[in-house]
């Protein structure tokens, strides 16, 4: 059995290290060029460590025909993205036996597309991770399995993320039996239920106005979801000036 990785990040990583532990054939790695966070090398470290590992490649080469043919004559069982950053189209679509099976940060149909750490904070929105099949659009393909997550008020953005990656990871490999040999139901996401948000959406929630209305709960939940250095705060300007916003929320007893 042929398996094609899309790995990226830390999740990329513990895939890789899970496929590799179970002996499977890995014929198609392929790696984000951008390598956001510098877990390139080790990926592919591990990869190369099994003794049948395939072909590895980087995101340009999904332009270049002859090496999408070349993935498709690995006649793949499945496809698998691992924290992947970015859209599939295209011929690559149609490789995979039973599908590109995308490994998505939020509790779907809520939070589709990108920060759901943020949102879900901001928001108050479901929290979790799913694991669905993709389609034409943008984290709408049908469900195979999901896990919910509890929010503390001692979460941030940071933490958040942290923990819905290693929750996705966690779902992935109690379900892998079952998703490779195609025995979890494919449940369809309702429309138009739940969210979906673009990059530019969050920096657009972080500001705060000065003068504007909230409840302390959507402050103190806008500034805390935009918490995870070395990236930019919840901000607010006054005059010619702009202010970085940070919270400390620590539990310190009952009531």
């Amino acid at each position: 059995m042929q398996v094609i990785l899309l790995a990226s990040d830390y999740v990329g990583l513990k895939i890789a290290e899970y496929l590799v532990g179970r002996r499977e054939k890995i014929a198609v790695l392929v790696l984000d060029s951008k390598d956001r966070h510098g877990y390139n090398q080790r990926i592919e470290q591990v990869f190369k460590s099994s003794a049948e590992h395939g072909i590895v490649a980087q995101t340009e080469q999904f332009d270049d025909n002859t090496f999408v043919e070349r993935m498709a004559a690995t006649k793949p069982r499945i496809g698998i993205l691992a924290w992947w950053p970015y859209i599939l189209k295209g011929r690559i679509m149609t490789i995979p036996q039973l599908g590109w099976l995308n490994i998505h940060p939020s509790y779907l149909p809520f939070n589709r597309g990108k920060h759901p750490n943020f949102w879900c904070l901001a928001d108050e929105s479901p929290c979790g991770v799913s694991l669905h099949y993709i389609d034409q659009g943008v984290d709408t393909g049908d469900i195979v399995a999901q896990k919910r997550l509890q929010v503390s008020w001692e979460d941030t953005g940071e933490t958040l993320y942290y923990r819905l990656a290693d929750s996705a990871v966690g779902l992935f490999k109690d379900k892998y039996d079952e998703i490779i040999s195609d025995t979890l139901p494919r449940v369809k996401q309702a429309e138009p239920a739940g969210s979906a948000h673009r990059a530019a959406e969050m920096d657009r929630a972080s500001r705060i106005d000065l003068d504007g209305t909230y409840t302390a709960r959507r402050l103190f939940n806008i500034i805390r979801a935009r918490m995870f250095p070395p990236y930019p705060t919840a901000y607010f300007c006054a005059g010619t000036k702009k202010y970085s916003v940070r919270i400390l929320i620590e539990e310190i007893g009952e009531e």
